[in-house]
């Protein structure tokens, strides 16, 4: 590789790497009660619109307090290589909690987010930058379900 090729190759990484760091400036709720819906790109899985059904899954059942609940899905998040970010009481029954995950090889930072309400666990997971995540997403949440113990 020549080396204007070697120094193109090096600033896309660069600037790659900088732009998985930032966090999306829209993360949380919106409508109230409700996680941002997913973008028209399969990089996304989502549990609360059923009629997106490209990006939906099931969503998880509290079987516990908010609280416990929380504490419960925090652990599977950090059990299945999450950081838990921030955590907000929204209302005496609704708890947002967003964390990132790192990917192993290009370090890009996918978002998750959970809100925990009235008995259910509504999830989003998304990857901050690119169309296709390669299913990375959907076994994320598959895993965090797992861990769950649903």
């Amino acid at each position: 590789m020549n080396k204007k090729n070697s120094t193109l190759a090096l600033s896309s990484f660069l600037f790659l790497t900088a732009c998985a760091g930032q966090a999306p400036h829209d993360l949380g709720v919106v409508n109230g009660f409700e996680l941002r819906p997913c973008p028209d790109k399969p990089n996304c899985v989502q549990t609360y619109t059923p009629t997106d059904e490209s990006h939906f899954k099931q969503p998880l059942i509290a079987r516990k307090s908010n609280e416990e609940t929380k504490q419960a899905i925090s652990s599977a998040i950090v059990k299945t290589g999450g950081q838990i970010i921030s955590e907000k009481l929204l209302a005496p029954n609704a708890i947002y909690l967003h964390a990132e995950y790192e990917s192993d090889w290009f370090k890009f930072i996918d978002d998750v987010e959970v809100l925990i309400k009235d008995g259910t666990i509504n999830i989003r997971s998304a990857s901050r930058l690119g169309y296709s995540d390669m299913g990375a997403n959907s076994s994320r949440f598959e895993k965090i379900k797992e861990v769950y113990g649903e």
